[in-house]
């Protein structure tokens, strides 16, 4: 970057290359021409290099400011560009609004627009301090009226917006003016609020979003008592193609609109606990025939056996699924699982992802969970088809060689394979769970086309690893080994990542850290472990440096002997 903007200051005298004005441009200054490829590169770089580029010249400013703007955390950075803070904070300790007014009418609205037209995604958390500050505005009612008032461009504020993300714990009614038909997705939290508050959102929005084609929604309220609003806009929004839902939001009202929409490919209940259970008797148990001509992927929050009925009773949408994520609220009992995958692999034949989210949302009262048994694994082998496999459960899974041999035997097509790599420690996880590190090797030889793999890593193993960068088993695609929550085995950083490095074509992300679904307890010693498996990762990167040198070296001497490597 700092040789492509030396070049480029060099146009303030000559060209683009720094010659004279007369010459030709040179071939980086007609690369760099090209908006397209500017854009791509601007896309690689951090802020502070984007406003040092957005400084060198006309032609590289505008391209750094689409990708310096491109994202919003908060709303605020584009209020101050016509108003001061301070006068939003008067105005919600109830000041006259005649301040906001007059600064207002005043603003550089056009230079206001000139940055808004760059957002594409923006996230606002009404929760969260802006630049730490404690005494961060409420974006109110009265804010953004006044705002609307002035603004000379239209009804939307930002005029592009693709993604919004809203987190509340009030009204969202605010965010309408970010609303725009150019608007994809749509993430909308709401807690602690009352069923008029989300019934004046979901009316106020009709219209507003006639492109939106992803919507999810996490709210405390009881689906029942908001489906007629919710309702109605959703069938003013005919182009969504997935939606995500709060547990106990299937009421036969809102499975009526959503079966009719045409594009719609993946509904999902949410596995968090903001879903209202007031209403669970008046959910559907099953979807009508001729509904959701589209729907390949569906998430349910339910028991394995409620679960199990419902795809029973909907087998004329369960035949053409291809991925089912299953988010069970409470202790899960092995044989009603069993039945389940049972039923999954006779019934839903194309089925490519399964996600079994096993965590118990309450760990106190549910003293009698163990591992899960390998018949969980065995009974999925049927789904020859299978390419993604997550499961998250709160004890470790252990696996042995013949294990992963018979897995790699069922599932030719896996790339995906995620296994209970982050337990819950408010269980007594003992140091001797989990898998050997050396299962690495196994999946490597019998599951060599992994992109992502998940394992828990038993702590106490006793290595014994070698010295060989080049054994006969690589992965050939792994991109990432998750470790899950685990500790490094013995605390042997350097044997652990040259051992990681030996087993892979290509340098893997080593990742540690638990899933978005996890729910209980981490380790005591969760930081100082995260920092020793990054140290592994660093380990991992320089071993597989010298494993590329070496192959580089390896084919040189083949070319110059004239022997084919």
């Amino acid at each position: 970057m700092a040789e492509l903007q030396a070049r480029a200051e060099g146009s303030a005298e000559g060209g683009w290359d720094g010659s004279a004005s007369t010459s030709a441009p040179g071939p980086t200054a007609q690369a760099l021409s090209i908006s397209e490829l500017l854009s791509l590169i601007f896309s690689f770089s951090h802020s502070v290099a984007l406003t040092t580029s957005a400084r060198v010249c006309k032609g590289w400013s505008d391209a750094a400011l689409d990708q310096l703007w491109e994202h919003l955390s908060s709303v605020f950075p584009l209020v101050e560009l016509v108003l001061d803070i301070r006068l939003v904070k008067l105005v919600n300790n109830f000041v006259s609004l005649g301040g906001l007014n007059s600064d207002l009418a005043e603003a550089d609205w056009t230079r206001f627009h000139s940055y808004a037209k760059r957002v594409r995604s923006l996230e606002f958390d009404e929760t969260l301090r802006y630049r730490s500050d404690p005494d961060t505005p409420d974006l109110n009612f009265a804010v953004i009226a006044v705002l609307c008032l002035h603004h000379p461009f239209g009804p939307a504020l930002l005029p592009r917006l693709r993604k919004l993300r809203w987190t509340t714990e009030g009204s969202a009614i605010s965010m309408l003016p970010f609303l725009s038909s150019e608007l994809k997705e749509l993430y909308l939290e709401m807690s602690t609020v009352t069923v008029s508050t989300i019934n004046e959102v979901f009316n106020a929005t009709i219209g507003r979003t006639p492109n939106l084609a992803i919507f999810h929604l996490e709210a405390t309220v009881s689906g029942v008592t908001i489906e007629t609003a919710l309702a109605r806009w959703l069938q003013a929004t005919p182009n969504l193609e997935e939606i995500s839902l709060p547990r106990h939001y299937l009421t036969p009202s809102l499975v009526r609109v959503m079966g009719s929409l045409p594009r719609l490919e993946t509904l999902d209940q949410s596995y968090k606990s903001l879903g209202h259970p007031g209403n669970q008797s008046k959910v559907v148990q099953h979807f009508p025939p001729d509904t959701f001509p589209s729907l390949i992927n569906l998430g349910l929050n339910a028991m394995p056996s409620v679960a199990w009925r419902f795809l029973l009773a909907s087998q004329e949408i369960g035949i053409r699924l291809s991925r089912i994520v299953l988010h069970a609220p409470d202790n899960v009992d092995t044989q009603d699982l069993l039945t389940f995958t049972s039923h999954v692999v006779e019934n839903c034949s194309g089925m490519t992802e399964l996600f079994l989210n096993l965590f118990n949302r309450s760990v106190s009262t549910a003293p009698d969970i163990s591992p899960l048994p390998m018949a969980l694994l065995e009974s999925l082998y049927p789904c020859t088809k299978l390419k993604r496999l997550c499961i998250g459960h709160p004890f470790p899974f252990t696996f042995q060689q013949d294990d992963v041999e018979r897995m790699g035997r069922a599932w030719p097509q896996m790339v995906n394979f995620e296994v209970c790599p982050d337990p819950d420690f408010g269980f007594p996880i003992s140091d001797q769970m989990g898998s050997s590190l050396s299962i690495l090797a196994a999946f490597a030889k019998s599951l060599p086309n992994l992109e992502v793999l998940a394992l828990y890593i038993n702590r106490e193993e006793h290595l014994s690893l070698g010295d060989n960068l080049y054994p006969q088993w690589q992965f050939q695609k792994l991109t990432e080994l998750d470790v899950g929550l685990s500790a490094v085995p013995s605390d042997r950083l350097r044997d652990v990542g040259f051992y990681i490095a030996s087993l892979c074509r290509e340098r893997p992300r080593v990742t540690y850290g638990e899933a978005n679904w996890h729910s209980g307890l981490v380790p005591d010693d969760r930081d100082k472990i995260e920092v020793a498996w990054n140290e592994v990762h660093h380990i991992v990167g320089s071993a597989m440096e010298v494993k590329r040198a070496a192959q580089r070296r390896l084919r040189e001497i083949s070319t110059d002997a004239g022997v084919p490597v």
